[in-house]
């Protein structure tokens, strides 16, 4: 069983320093991988005071970091300008138009990194423009959106009794409505979360499961706090969430429905390092004690890995830190990072995480920021309990779906028990990238169902995609092969798998 505890026991005292923000409240913003690529590039070489690590952030906190970068006199001053001038473009289109979307893929799995697309088959969306309302203490904003997708869970158990998984399914994915007020959005929304600075994989939320449907608060600007005790932090951001798992029945007896709620702080003391602290629980759900009692006693890491004959266990954790460094700006546009999740605290104080899967990661610029690869090698083993031998991460024994959302991996796509390690190289100017993976795959890629032989073992697979424009449409062509050697068929999840695919985006 595995179970963490970890405290943001600060998060109260961040709540009550008042940070001076003149940023409304506005629709979340995450930024594709060529936004992010320009975005990081501007916080490494143009002092752009963002945290880079942690998305979505407002858009109006990423806009407003976006005016405090001054073109400079030296010869970069045109990166300078086209990174800024690229995100700009990005931003005012989300904000000011609506957008559909048609993806075309054949139904196969793969490994969904920073900004891919997880669903194994074809999906369409559609979000409005952001509406804005600004009063004197309060502002609002929201915007609508949909996902119409074929199944999300590759790998449907066919449970005797269990219900039915439609073909295809709708989400809300997009839709959000916000409420700000002295310097802190409250929101209602149907979004995905990227948490860490890998570029392949986020140990803890990222983008290989479906939209989270929840309630949150986070803070409206990512400024430095005016406050002397909190001025050290840099440009910082709090985010913390609630939110209902949708998750079928993929095991018998397992605690369907439970909340999943999600907390990150993330800064920046130095404008070359980048610190953050993450922490995901899982509680409720059928068959398992509720109410906001045994919520207190979840978030305090009380009653976890109980005993038998003890009271039921509380909740499932996961938390932990990351880091990013970049290198002296005498040794060219690189950094290094690393994310660390650990699981199961018990019997331990203070009450942090101790048992850790693991990302390395180096990645470098060249070409005046046109260019980026990266190396990035994920481990999802951890210790076992008493730390004899190794266990597969993102299992437990009272969430036996494992830490999953719609049936999906909420971690690093690979899965528990794996490791990986990507190659990437991206071209920010002609919008192409290629990625080489090669490693161990645990339990199954993408999704989980804890009593199939999905496919696992030596892992090899390569994937590549490339943006176009033409007519006012973006139209992104991909391909992706992956090849394990163990398991069996399970159905969209194969042991060779190919997927091709056309994404086409047209604004309104």
């Amino acid at each position: 069983m595995k179970k963490i505890i970890f405290l943001f026991g600060a998060a109260g005292w961040l709540w009550g320093a008042h940070a001076a923000s003149d940023a409304p409240a506005s629709v979340s913003y995450t930024p594709t991988w060529q936004a992010r690529h320009h975005l990081q590039w501007l916080a490494d070489n143009a002092g752009l005071p963002l945290t880079v690590s942690h998305w979505p952030l407002p858009a109006a906190a990423v806009q407003q970091a976006l005016d405090q970068v001054s073109l400079p006199a030296q010869a970069d001053a045109d990166s300078v300008k086209v990174s800024r001038d690229f995100v700009l473009k990005e931003l005012e289109a989300l904000r000011s138009r609506g957008r559909i979307q048609l993806h075309l893929r054949s139904e196969s799995e793969g490994l969904a990194g920073y900004g891919e697309n997880y669903t194994p088959g074809s999906s369409g969306q559609i979000s409005t423009a952001e509406g804005r309302w600004t009063g004197d203490a309060l502002s609002a904003a929201g915007r609508l959106g949909a996902k119409l997708e074929a199944n999300a869970n590759s790998m449907p158990a066919n449970l005797p009794g269990a219900p039915h998984e439609a073909r295809y399914q709708m989400r809300l994915q997009g839709s959000e409505a916000v409420v700000g007020w002295n310097g802190w959005n409250v929101q209602a929304f149907s979004r995905q979360n990227w948490w860490g600075p890998g570029w392949q994989s986020s140990m803890i939320n990222g983008h290989n499961n479906p939209a989270w449907q929840g309630v949150g608060v986070q803070r409206g600007s990512v400024k430095a706090s005016d406050s002397a005790w909190l001025s050290w932090m840099g440009p910082w951001n709090l985010d913390v969430f609630v939110a209902k798992a949708q998750d079928p029945i993929v095991v018998q007896n397992q605690p369907s429905g439970f909340l999943f709620s999600g907390a990150r702080l993330t800064m920046k003391p130095q404008p070359w390092l980048e610190l953050g602290l993450s922490r995901g629980l899982q509680t409720a759900g059928v068959g398992r004690p509720s109410g906001a009692g045994e919520f207190v006693k979840a978030f305090l890491g009380q009653q976890v890995n109980q005993n038998p004959g003890d009271p039921p266990d509380s909740s499932n954790q996961i938390a932990g830190y990351d880091l990013r460094a970049s290198c002296p700006q005498s040794w060219g546009g690189c950094a290094v990072y690393t994310q660390w999740m650990g699981e199961d605290a018990a019997g331990k104080y203070p009450p942090l995480p101790y048992r850790f899967m693991k990302l390395y990661g180096f990645e470098k610029t060249y070409g005046a920021g046109q260019y980026r690869v990266f190396a990035e090698y994920a481990n999802t083993l951890t210790t076992g309990y008493q730390a004899v031998g190794l266990f597969p991460g993102y299992t437990n024994g009272v969430y036996t779906q494992g830490y999953t959302q719609g049936g999906r991996w909420v971690g690093s796509a690979q899965g528990g028990g794996s490791e990986v390690t990507t190659l990437g190289w991206m071209d920010a100017q002609a919008q192409r990238q290629v990625k080489l993976h090669l490693g161990r795959v645990g339990l199954g890629v993408g999704a989980f169902a804890p009593t199939l032989n999905a496919p696992h073992g030596r892992m090899w697979g390569l994937s590549a995609s490339q943006t176009l424009h033409w007519m006012g449409m973006t139209l992104t062509p991909e391909l992706a092969y992956t090849h394990l050697a163990e398991g069996e068929d399970q159905g969209a999840n194969k042991r060779t798998n190919l997927r091709v695919g056309l994404l086409m985006a047209v604004p309104f």
